[in-house]
């Protein structure tokens, strides 16, 4: 966007101008406010001091993706100033991890179940108070990255109810246990959000998709997912389920899905984790380190299963591909070594599946963020336009 002046120009309208600028990056420096306004460097200086000494602006030190060097003063948007808590739920525990634009500050393990609501809630209070005084600024909100679509209502888009799996429905009901009760509990707003849009969220602010108009990230290594984001913004869909491609047929003759398809990405795997499903080829238990080794290692058992995978996905990303036509597909940081083989398999089967003219200028590049999840919680702003639809309604 460029800005002319002219004699009606106002001092309203330069700090609108300079403001614009972090609608899609939170954290600018003059140098890049200047390209992106038309605005003189010293006008730049000018606005930015004034909306800093007015509070909308703060100065931080460089930002969690630049090159290697002396850090660059840079301008954050106040929202984004602030840590925010984030909370995923795995097998056995839950874990807490403080994040900010410069990076996650530390993830605990909450000592009490989830499932004993009153202490666990207790417990997730305390660690939150204690971060605001380790890092002399509140948690602003509370994010629970939630392993189901979320709809614009800020409520689970499938109900523990509806699932038939009652080991999948009783982690459903602890996540959605969880939302209500510290809903009700904490001084923050809590959200839930989808863990794969999140993830697509935090690297399209923050990691290998900033800048573009419209990113897919595509999560694979903890289950299969995408995040889409256009024009800056989170696109959920209006019952939350977009891109939900682990429930997309890729073989009409295939196993019974969990979601009551046929055929579903989400079948071909033995179960959601790669690693996992990669241990059943080789009969014993593999930690995510001995996957990596193998791969890097460039076994020919590993390098076969993500190849299939990779060909498995781009089956269900095609149409979306075709009708979207994205600048970029993130593929999954943490995949780690895997990225290699998987990403190449997944450019040879989008080519086999989308017409080429729907690939034309389409970038497949590795996701810069080890922990996306935690980008994505920073990023998100419960009262820009646009963000998760009405997402704050899931505190009233």
């Amino acid at each position: 966007m460029t800005v002319t002046r002219g004699p009606r120009s106002s001092a309203a309208l330069l700090e609108t101008a300079v403001l614009s600028c972090f609608d899609t990056a939170p954290t600018q420096n003059r140098a890049e406010v200047a390209q992106r306004t038309g605005l003189s460097r010293t006008v730049v200086t000018s606005v930015l001091n004034t909306l800093v000494t007015r509070g909308t602006l703060s100065v931080v030190t460089g930002s969690p993706v630049r090159t290697p060097g002396r850090p660059a003063i840079a301008y954050q948007l106040r929202a984004f100033a602030d840590p925010v808590g984030l909370i995923r739920f795995e097998e056995s525990t839950s874990v807490l991890t403080v994040v900010s634009p410069e990076g996650p500050y530390s993830a605990v393990p909450i000592a009490e179940s989830a499932t004993q609501p009153g202490p666990w809630a207790s417990a997730v209070h305390e660690l939150l108070d204690k971060a605001g005084s380790q890092y002399s600024s509140p948690v602003r909100q509370v994010v629970i990255a939630a392993p189901f679509p979320v709809a614009q209502d800020g409520h689970p888009a499938i109900p523990a109810s509806a699932v038939r799996n009652e080991r999948l429905a009783g982690y459903f009901r602890t996540v959605e246990d969880a939302h209500t009760r510290l809903s009700a509990t904490l001084r923050q707003p809590v959200v839930l959000v989808n863990d794969a849009q999140l993830a697509g969220l935090g690297e399209a602010v923050f990691g290998a998709a900033t800048g573009v108009h419209s990113s897919v990230h595509l999560s694979v290594r903890h289950g299969f997912g995408c995040g889409i984001v256009i024009g800056g913004r989170l696109f959920t869909g209006p019952g939350g389920t977009a891109g939900e491609i682990a429930h997309v047929q890729i073989s009409a003759d295939g196993h019974e899905c969990l979601c009551g398809g046929r055929g579903c990405l989400a079948t071909q795997l033995t179960s959601k984790h790669t690693d996992r499903a990669l241990a059943t080829l080789y009969g014993r238990p593999l930690t995510p380190v001995e996957a990596n080794e193998l791969v890097a290692a460039r076994d020919p058992m590993a390098l076969e299963f993500y190849q299939d995978i990779g060909h498995k996905a781009a089956r269900a990303l095609a149409g979306l591909v075709t009708v979207l036509t994205p600048d970029v597909i993130v593929i999954d940081a943490e995949l780690g070594p895997a990225h290699i083989p998987f990403t190449s398999s997944l450019a040879d089967g989008l080519a086999e599946h989308c017409p080429p003219t729907q690939l034309q200028g389409l970038r497949l590049v590795r996701g810069r963020l080890a922990d996306a999840q935690a980008y994505g919680a920073a990023a998100l702003r419960l009262d820009a336009p646009g963000q998760l639809g009405t997402a704050t309604q899931s505190r009233l």
